[in-house]
């Protein structure tokens, strides 16, 4: 599927544009199992379509074919949450081979980086244990690790529905100041994670506001009260990167939050960074920017899942299994 928007809004094709390539090969389509839209250009993404195409882009998807074919034509790449299929049974997803990402698509990503092409990516709360897919392993070799965590408002849990959790960070934890123009704050529903490893050229975008906002690890049993990156930024070869731990901040859809708080002029300000064809140049941050990632001692801001903590532990995973955050929540048995 291609699509493209001339100056009067009009649709129009022009093999001349730069594409934008979606991926809806590993899994994108299978979201529309659970009752609720797909995570496609021209369902959940409708709204980050649109903008692309105004910016002079043409967009396109992948469809059912191949992605590695596919990426000699792209200037970039929009890889939105991958997953397998959805047992309505259980409210869970199902490991499925073909939604995997292969050694030799993984290769593919990178080598597309090296010569300067772009990539915006969106993993799901908790990270590749919920979604029962291998989206870490394309975030690896970029220094950005992807953690099987949550990042949820604890204060909300007894009275909101786990689909309609949010939580807002301020301006200031946004510590680049060409994300924070024009922006207030950004809202977002529980998401994933990054830890940057040690080494790479990438760089927190947002964090979480910590303290009631924790972040629930399931694979690590952890809790933690720390700030953490909710989204980074990075730079490979001569390309670009943004990571986000979840999708919900730039969709378009029933509970999509692009046209809250100020997430739209975000998303403009990380697709400006994104896009730009200055030359590769060590980023820095300046060290009052650098407050929110100097975490404070762990023993101060989490809390770990054995020993004395493992009923603390224990009692917030019962709340979570009880509210259905957990789950893989249909439509069925819920209607917004």
């Amino acid at each position: 599927m291609e699509t493209a928007f001339d100056t009067n809004g009009l649709a129009s094709s022009n093999a001349t544009l730069p594409v934008a390539l979606f991926d809806a090969s590993h899994g994108q389509p299978n979201w529309a199992q659970t009752g609720f839209p797909s995570r496609e250009l021209h369902s959940n993404f409708a709204g980050l379509t649109e903008i692309l195409c105004r910016l002079g882009f043409l967009c396109s998807s992948t469809g059912g074919c191949p992605l590695t074919p596919l990426l000699s034509n792209a200037k970039l790449l929009i890889i939105p949450p991958p997953t397998g299929y959805y047992d309505a049974r259980r409210e869970r997803w199902r490991w499925q081979r073909k939604a995997l990402f292969t050694s030799e698509e993984v290769g593919a990503v990178q080598r597309f980086l090296q010569d300067g092409g772009r990539l915006l990516a969106f993993a799901y709360r908790f990270g590749d244990s919920f979604t029962q897919t291998n989206l870490g392993e394309l975030f690896t070799p970029l220094g950005c690790q992807l953690d099987d965590d949550a990042v949820l408002d604890a204060t909300t849990l007894h009275r909101t529905h786990p689909l309609q959790m949010y939580f807002d960070t301020p301006n200031d934890s946004l510590p680049w100041p060409w994300a924070r123009a024009g922006v207030a704050s950004v809202r977002w529903r529980p998401s994933a994670t990054f830890r940057i490893l040690s080494g790479a050229t990438a760089w927190p975008l947002a964090f979480s506001p910590g303290g009631g906002c924790l972040s629930f690890n399931r694979t690590l049993r952890q809790i933690s009260f720390a700030s953490l990156p909710l989204a980074v930024v990075g730079q490979q070869g001569a390309g670009r990167f943004a990571l986000f731990g979840g999708s919900h901040v730039f969709e378009s859809s029933p509970l999509g939050l692009l046209g809250q708080a100020n997430n739209t002029r975000f998303l403009r300000n990380t697709l400006h960074w994104l896009l730009a064809d200055t030359p590769r140049q060590p980023l820095a941050l300046a060290p009052s920017d650098l407050s929110l990632a100097n975490e404070s001692p762990a023993a101060l801001t989490r809390i770990d899942g054995w020993g004395e903590g493992q009923r603390t532990f224990a009692s917030v995973e019962g709340v979570l299994r009880k509210t259905g955050l957990l789950k893989a929540l249909g439509r069925a048995k819920w209607m917004p």
